[in-house]
Protein backbone atom coordinates (compact mmCIF):
# COMPACT_ATOMS: atom_id res chain seq x y z
CA UNK A 1 0.00 0.00 0.00
CA UNK A 2 2.83 1.82 -0.60
CA UNK A 3 1.95 5.60 -2.65
CA UNK A 4 -1.35 6.44 -0.90
CA UNK A 5 -1.98 9.58 0.25
CA UNK A 6 -3.19 8.86 3.32
CA UNK A 7 -3.72 12.59 4.73
CA UNK A 8 -5.38 13.58 0.97
CA UNK A 9 -8.29 10.61 2.02
CA UNK A 10 -8.83 11.75 5.41
CA UNK A 11 -9.34 15.56 4.55
CA UNK A 12 -11.83 14.54 1.48
CA UNK A 13 -13.80 12.02 4.10
CA UNK A 14 -14.03 15.36 6.06
CA UNK A 15 -15.19 17.53 3.29
CA UNK A 16 -17.86 15.23 1.80
CA UNK A 17 -19.54 15.38 5.63
CA UNK A 18 -20.78 18.70 4.70
CA UNK A 19 -20.73 17.98 0.71
CA UNK A 20 -22.45 14.68 0.40
CA UNK A 21 -21.80 15.18 -3.61
CA UNK A 22 -18.13 13.87 -2.46
CA UNK A 23 -18.83 10.58 -1.23
CA UNK A 24 -19.13 8.59 -4.21
CA UNK A 25 -15.31 9.56 -4.99
CA UNK A 26 -14.28 9.31 -1.72
CA UNK A 27 -15.56 5.86 -1.02
CA UNK A 28 -13.81 4.70 -4.27
CA UNK A 29 -10.40 6.42 -3.15
CA UNK A 30 -10.68 4.50 0.09
CA UNK A 31 -11.33 1.04 -1.75
CA UNK A 32 -8.89 1.66 -4.44
CA UNK A 33 -6.12 2.19 -1.74
CA UNK A 34 -7.07 -0.85 0.12
CA UNK A 35 -6.91 -2.86 -3.57
CA UNK A 36 -10.79 -3.50 -3.50
CA UNK A 37 -13.48 -3.01 -6.20
CA UNK A 38 -15.55 -0.77 -4.75
CA UNK A 39 -17.34 0.07 -1.58
CA UNK A 40 -20.64 0.83 -0.19
CA UNK A 41 -21.98 2.94 2.84
CA UNK A 42 -25.27 2.35 4.40
CA UNK A 43 -27.36 3.52 7.09
CA UNK A 44 -30.11 1.72 8.61
CA UNK A 45 -32.01 2.40 12.57
CA UNK A 46 -30.19 0.75 14.84
CA UNK A 47 -33.15 -1.65 16.42
CA UNK A 48 -32.99 -5.09 15.35
CA UNK A 49 -32.13 -5.60 11.92
CA UNK A 50 -34.63 -5.46 9.19
CA UNK A 51 -33.29 -5.24 5.77
CA UNK A 52 -34.46 -2.06 5.63
CA UNK A 53 -31.62 1.19 4.82
CA UNK A 54 -32.06 4.56 5.17
CA UNK A 55 -29.61 5.84 2.73
CA UNK A 56 -27.33 4.21 0.38
CA UNK A 57 -24.40 5.70 -1.47
CA UNK A 58 -21.85 3.55 -3.75
CA UNK A 59 -18.35 4.19 -4.93
CA UNK A 60 -19.03 4.34 -9.55
CA UNK A 61 -17.22 1.27 -10.01
CA UNK A 62 -20.26 -0.84 -7.62
CA UNK A 63 -22.50 1.16 -8.54
CA UNK A 64 -24.43 -0.96 -11.12
CA UNK A 65 -23.96 -4.25 -8.98
CA UNK A 66 -25.12 -2.69 -6.17
CA UNK A 67 -27.92 -1.02 -8.02
CA UNK A 68 -28.70 -4.64 -8.76
CA UNK A 69 -28.89 -6.20 -5.26
CA UNK A 70 -30.98 -3.42 -4.04
CA UNK A 71 -33.60 -4.61 -6.49
CA UNK A 72 -33.68 -7.94 -5.38
CA UNK A 73 -34.68 -9.03 -1.63
CA UNK A 74 -31.61 -10.69 -0.51
CA UNK A 75 -31.20 -7.49 2.79
CA UNK A 76 -33.77 -9.28 4.04
CA UNK A 77 -32.19 -13.08 3.65
CA UNK A 78 -28.58 -12.84 3.84
CA UNK A 79 -26.90 -13.27 7.37
CA UNK A 80 -24.10 -10.97 6.41
CA UNK A 81 -25.09 -7.13 8.03
CA UNK A 82 -26.48 -9.19 11.32
CA UNK A 83 -23.50 -11.07 11.73
CA UNK A 84 -21.66 -7.93 11.30
CA UNK A 85 -23.45 -6.06 13.88
CA UNK A 86 -23.65 -8.87 16.14
CA UNK A 87 -20.22 -9.42 16.67
CA UNK A 88 -19.49 -5.27 17.48
CA UNK A 89 -16.22 -5.18 16.50
CA UNK A 90 -14.66 -1.83 16.41
CA UNK A 91 -13.07 -1.81 13.57
CA UNK A 92 -13.48 -3.90 9.87
CA UNK A 93 -13.94 -7.44 9.56
CA UNK A 94 -13.41 -10.05 6.25
CA UNK A 95 -16.06 -12.41 5.95
CA UNK A 96 -13.79 -14.98 7.20
CA UNK A 97 -14.14 -13.44 10.94
CA UNK A 98 -17.93 -14.02 10.78
CA UNK A 99 -19.08 -16.52 8.40
CA UNK A 100 -17.16 -20.32 8.03
CA UNK A 101 -15.69 -20.87 4.71
CA UNK A 102 -19.03 -23.07 4.58
CA UNK A 103 -21.34 -20.65 5.81
CA UNK A 104 -19.74 -18.18 3.31
CA UNK A 105 -20.48 -20.28 0.42
CA UNK A 106 -24.12 -20.61 1.51
CA UNK A 107 -25.55 -17.30 2.41
CA UNK A 108 -27.42 -15.64 0.07
CA UNK A 109 -25.89 -13.03 -0.63
CA UNK A 110 -22.67 -15.13 -1.97
CA UNK A 111 -24.31 -17.04 -4.02
CA UNK A 112 -26.63 -14.89 -5.81
CA UNK A 113 -24.90 -11.69 -5.59
CA UNK A 114 -21.45 -11.99 -4.67
CA UNK A 115 -20.67 -14.48 -7.20
CA UNK A 116 -22.90 -13.54 -9.72
CA UNK A 117 -21.30 -10.04 -10.04
CA UNK A 118 -17.03 -11.10 -10.25
CA UNK A 119 -17.02 -10.90 -6.58
CA UNK A 120 -15.13 -13.57 -4.04
CA UNK A 121 -14.51 -11.29 -1.06
CA UNK A 122 -15.71 -9.00 1.31
CA UNK A 123 -15.00 -6.41 4.45
CA UNK A 124 -16.94 -4.06 6.31
CA UNK A 125 -17.50 -1.99 9.73
CA UNK A 126 -20.19 -0.79 11.27
CA UNK A 127 -20.46 2.38 13.22
CA UNK A 128 -23.18 3.64 15.65
CA UNK A 129 -24.18 7.29 15.39
CA UNK A 130 -24.92 9.03 18.66
CA UNK A 131 -28.68 9.92 16.92
CA UNK A 132 -29.19 5.91 16.44
CA UNK A 133 -28.20 5.40 12.73
CA UNK A 134 -25.99 2.59 12.22
CA UNK A 135 -23.70 3.18 9.28
CA UNK A 136 -22.23 0.52 7.98
CA UNK A 137 -18.77 0.46 5.32
CA UNK A 138 -18.42 -2.29 3.16
CA UNK A 139 -16.56 -3.38 0.39
CA UNK A 140 -15.53 -5.71 -2.57
CA UNK A 141 -13.03 -7.19 -4.07
CA UNK A 142 -12.96 -9.30 -7.30
CA UNK A 143 -12.20 -13.33 -8.00
CA UNK A 144 -9.06 -13.87 -7.98
CA UNK A 145 -7.65 -11.51 -5.93
CA UNK A 146 -6.63 -12.65 -1.96
CA UNK A 147 -8.97 -12.05 0.71
CA UNK A 148 -8.55 -8.82 3.30
CA UNK A 149 -5.58 -9.89 5.27
CA UNK A 150 -4.88 -8.60 8.83
CA UNK A 151 -2.71 -5.49 7.44
CA UNK A 152 -5.76 -4.69 4.55
CA UNK A 153 -7.76 -4.39 7.51
CA UNK A 154 -5.52 -2.74 10.05
CA UNK A 155 -5.36 -0.04 7.22
CA UNK A 156 -8.76 0.67 6.62
CA UNK A 157 -8.75 0.63 10.80
CA UNK A 158 -6.73 3.95 10.22
CA UNK A 159 -9.43 5.72 8.05
CA UNK A 160 -12.20 4.82 10.49
CA UNK A 161 -11.89 6.95 12.94
CA UNK A 162 -12.28 9.88 10.46
CA UNK A 163 -15.22 8.23 8.49
CA UNK A 164 -16.96 7.69 12.29
CA UNK A 165 -16.57 11.88 12.63
CA UNK A 166 -17.68 12.45 9.47
CA UNK A 167 -20.93 10.91 9.68
CA UNK A 168 -21.50 12.61 13.10
CA UNK A 169 -21.39 15.76 11.41
CA UNK A 170 -22.95 14.16 8.20
CA UNK A 171 -25.96 13.43 10.88
CA UNK A 172 -25.92 16.70 12.92
CA UNK A 173 -26.06 18.64 9.44
CA UNK A 174 -29.00 15.97 8.17
CA UNK A 175 -31.27 17.26 11.70
CA UNK A 176 -30.95 20.87 11.59
CA UNK A 177 -32.33 20.42 8.23
CA UNK A 178 -35.35 18.55 8.96
CA UNK A 179 -36.25 20.78 12.12
CA UNK A 180 -36.15 23.68 9.27
CA UNK A 181 -38.41 22.30 7.40
CA UNK A 182 -40.95 21.33 10.05
CA UNK A 183 -40.52 24.57 11.79
CA UNK A 184 -41.29 26.54 8.08
CA UNK A 185 -44.55 24.45 7.75
CA UNK A 186 -45.63 25.43 11.44
CA UNK A 187 -45.11 29.15 10.66
CA UNK A 188 -48.00 28.55 7.85
CA UNK A 189 -49.71 26.63 10.40
CA UNK A 190 -49.08 22.62 9.02
CA UNK A 191 -48.52 20.24 11.31
CA UNK A 192 -45.31 18.36 9.96
CA UNK A 193 -42.66 15.82 11.20
CA UNK A 194 -39.93 14.27 9.56
CA UNK A 195 -39.75 9.93 9.06
CA UNK A 196 -37.59 7.43 7.47
CA UNK A 197 -38.68 4.66 5.88
CA UNK A 198 -38.47 2.50 8.93
CA UNK A 199 -41.16 4.77 10.91
CA UNK A 200 -38.48 6.27 13.19
CA UNK A 201 -39.38 10.10 13.81
CA UNK A 202 -36.62 12.79 13.04
CA UNK A 203 -37.99 15.60 14.22
CA UNK A 204 -41.60 17.20 14.97
CA UNK A 205 -42.96 20.22 15.41
CA UNK A 206 -45.35 21.75 17.88
CA UNK A 207 -48.55 21.40 16.08
CA UNK A 208 -48.23 17.71 15.01
CA UNK A 209 -46.97 16.75 18.85
CA UNK A 210 -50.06 18.15 19.65
CA UNK A 211 -52.41 15.80 17.56
CA UNK A 212 -52.62 12.79 20.15
CA UNK A 213 -56.29 12.25 18.69
CA UNK A 214 -54.76 11.23 15.17
CA UNK A 215 -51.04 9.88 16.14
CA UNK A 216 -49.92 7.61 18.63
CA UNK A 217 -46.16 7.93 19.62
CA UNK A 218 -44.42 4.45 19.99
CA UNK A 219 -41.14 3.37 21.69
CA UNK A 220 -37.50 4.15 20.01
CA UNK A 221 -39.19 7.95 18.57
CA UNK A 222 -41.62 5.92 16.20
CA UNK A 223 -45.27 6.70 15.53
CA UNK A 224 -48.37 5.02 14.26
CA UNK A 225 -51.72 6.37 13.13
CA UNK A 226 -54.28 5.57 15.29
CA UNK A 227 -56.73 4.81 12.45
CA UNK A 228 -55.82 1.63 11.29
CA UNK A 229 -56.45 2.23 7.79
CA UNK A 230 -54.49 5.24 7.09
CA UNK A 231 -51.56 3.81 9.07
CA UNK A 232 -51.54 0.78 6.47
CA UNK A 233 -51.57 3.37 3.96
CA UNK A 234 -48.91 5.36 5.89
CA UNK A 235 -46.75 2.23 5.91
CA UNK A 236 -47.23 1.56 2.61
CA UNK A 237 -46.34 5.24 1.66
CA UNK A 238 -43.04 4.65 3.81
CA UNK A 239 -41.82 1.40 1.63
CA UNK A 240 -41.86 3.50 -1.20
CA UNK A 241 -40.45 6.79 0.03
CA UNK A 242 -37.65 6.42 -2.59
CA UNK A 243 -39.79 5.94 -5.89
CA UNK A 244 -40.06 8.50 -8.15
CA UNK A 245 -43.60 8.18 -9.41
CA UNK A 246 -45.10 8.13 -6.13
CA UNK A 247 -43.34 11.61 -4.51
CA UNK A 248 -46.70 12.46 -2.67
CA UNK A 249 -48.76 9.84 -1.04
CA UNK A 250 -52.08 11.09 0.33
CA UNK A 251 -54.83 9.76 2.80
CA UNK A 252 -57.57 10.60 5.69
CA UNK A 253 -57.32 9.50 8.69
CA UNK A 254 -60.09 9.36 11.21
CA UNK A 255 -60.36 11.95 14.52
CA UNK A 256 -63.31 10.80 16.69
CA UNK A 257 -65.31 9.40 14.09
CA UNK A 258 -66.14 8.60 10.33
CA UNK A 259 -67.24 12.31 9.70
CA UNK A 260 -64.49 13.69 11.35
CA UNK A 261 -60.91 13.30 9.42
CA UNK A 262 -57.56 14.87 8.54
CA UNK A 263 -55.57 14.19 5.48
CA UNK A 264 -52.60 13.47 6.03
CA UNK A 265 -49.54 13.82 2.81
CA UNK A 266 -46.42 11.78 2.71
CA UNK A 267 -43.96 13.67 0.79
CA UNK A 268 -40.31 12.51 -0.13
CA UNK A 269 -37.59 14.61 1.60
CA UNK A 270 -35.96 17.35 -0.96
CA UNK A 271 -31.94 16.79 -1.04
CA UNK A 272 -29.02 15.38 -2.84
CA UNK A 273 -30.16 11.82 -4.18
CA UNK A 274 -26.86 11.01 -3.33
CA UNK A 275 -26.95 12.29 0.59
CA UNK A 276 -26.15 9.43 2.99
CA UNK A 277 -28.57 10.51 5.43
CA UNK A 278 -31.45 11.98 2.95
CA UNK A 279 -32.09 8.81 1.50
CA UNK A 280 -35.72 7.51 2.32
CA UNK A 281 -36.28 10.39 4.07
CA UNK A 282 -40.32 12.35 4.18
CA UNK A 283 -41.98 14.69 5.44
CA UNK A 284 -45.45 13.39 6.90
CA UNK A 285 -48.06 16.89 6.80
CA UNK A 286 -51.45 17.53 8.07
CA UNK A 287 -53.29 19.44 6.14
CA UNK A 288 -56.16 21.82 7.92
CA UNK A 289 -60.09 21.04 6.93
CA UNK A 290 -62.28 23.55 6.70
CA UNK A 291 -65.81 24.41 5.22
CA UNK A 292 -68.16 21.79 3.56
CA UNK A 293 -68.20 22.19 0.11
CA UNK A 294 -67.50 19.53 -3.23
CA UNK A 295 -64.25 20.43 -4.34
CA UNK A 296 -62.20 20.45 -7.63
CA UNK A 297 -61.58 17.67 -9.64
CA UNK A 298 -58.16 18.36 -9.98
CA UNK A 299 -57.96 19.08 -5.96
CA UNK A 300 -59.68 15.83 -5.68
CA UNK A 301 -57.04 13.96 -7.91
CA UNK A 302 -54.01 16.02 -6.56
CA UNK A 303 -54.62 15.16 -2.70
CA UNK A 304 -55.54 11.61 -3.74
CA UNK A 305 -53.56 9.98 -6.82
CA UNK A 306 -56.78 8.92 -8.26
CA UNK A 307 -57.60 8.81 -11.91
CA UNK A 308 -59.84 10.80 -14.01
CA UNK A 309 -62.59 8.52 -13.58
CA UNK A 310 -62.23 7.96 -10.00
CA UNK A 311 -61.97 11.63 -9.32
CA UNK A 312 -65.26 11.70 -11.04
CA UNK A 313 -66.21 9.50 -9.22
CA UNK A 314 -65.41 10.81 -6.15
CA UNK A 315 -66.96 14.20 -6.57
CA UNK A 316 -70.28 12.61 -7.28
CA UNK A 317 -69.98 10.89 -3.53
CA UNK A 318 -68.98 14.69 -2.55
CA UNK A 319 -72.36 15.76 -4.13
CA UNK A 320 -74.11 13.06 -2.45
CA UNK A 321 -75.15 11.24 -5.44
CA UNK A 322 -75.62 7.35 -5.09
CA UNK A 323 -73.93 5.00 -7.23
CA UNK A 324 -77.23 4.64 -9.59
CA UNK A 325 -76.90 8.58 -9.91
CA UNK A 326 -73.36 8.52 -11.34
CA UNK A 327 -73.68 5.82 -13.38
CA UNK A 328 -76.64 7.39 -14.78
CA UNK A 329 -74.49 10.42 -15.52
CA UNK A 330 -71.96 9.20 -16.86
CA UNK A 331 -73.11 6.23 -18.92
CA UNK A 332 -71.60 3.79 -17.19
CA UNK A 333 -72.91 0.67 -15.35
CA UNK A 334 -73.14 0.44 -12.02
CA UNK A 335 -70.41 -2.50 -12.05
CA UNK A 336 -68.01 0.14 -13.40
CA UNK A 337 -68.99 2.46 -10.68
CA UNK A 338 -68.92 -0.09 -8.20
CA UNK A 339 -65.52 -0.71 -9.04
CA UNK A 340 -64.48 2.74 -9.30
CA UNK A 341 -65.70 3.87 -5.93
CA UNK A 342 -63.87 0.54 -3.76
CA UNK A 343 -60.71 1.93 -5.55
CA UNK A 344 -61.49 5.57 -3.95
CA UNK A 345 -62.43 4.27 -0.77
CA UNK A 346 -58.76 2.03 -0.59
CA UNK A 347 -56.93 5.37 -2.12
CA UNK A 348 -58.53 8.08 0.61
CA UNK A 349 -58.25 5.07 3.37
CA UNK A 350 -62.27 5.86 4.30
CA UNK A 351 -64.76 2.98 5.27
CA UNK A 352 -67.78 3.84 2.88
CA UNK A 353 -69.41 6.17 1.15
CA UNK A 354 -70.64 8.26 3.42
CA UNK A 355 -67.16 9.17 5.31
CA UNK A 356 -65.66 9.44 2.39
CA UNK A 357 -68.27 12.11 1.51
CA UNK A 358 -67.70 14.02 4.48
CA UNK A 359 -64.21 13.95 3.94
CA UNK A 360 -64.10 15.44 0.48
CA UNK A 361 -66.20 17.86 1.54
CA UNK A 362 -64.23 19.33 4.34
CA UNK A 363 -61.19 20.08 2.12
CA UNK A 364 -60.88 23.12 1.77
CA UNK A 365 -61.91 25.07 -2.01
CA UNK A 366 -58.91 26.12 -3.55
CA UNK A 367 -58.72 27.57 -6.84
CA UNK A 368 -58.17 24.83 -9.01
CA UNK A 369 -60.08 24.56 -12.38
CA UNK A 370 -61.40 20.97 -13.35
Amino acid sequence: MTGIDFEQIVDRIHEAATLPELWPDVLEQIAHAAGAHGMVMITTDSDQWSGVWNGVVTSPSIREAFSAFLNSDLSSRTETTPRLLALDHPGFVGEQEVFTPEEWERDPYRVEWNKKWGFEHACATAVRSPSGEIIVFHMERLAGRPAFSRQDLDFLDRFRPHLARAALLSTRWRLTRMRAATEALSLVGLPALAITRSGRVLAANALIEDMTDVLQWLPKDRIAIKDRAADTLLRAGLAQLDAPEKAVCSFAARRTSDLDRVVLHLVSMPGEARDLFDGAVGLLIATPVTASQAPSLALIRGLFDLTPSEARVARGIAQGQTIGDIAAHHGLSRETIRTQVKAVLAKTGTRNQKSAAALFGAIPKLPLRD
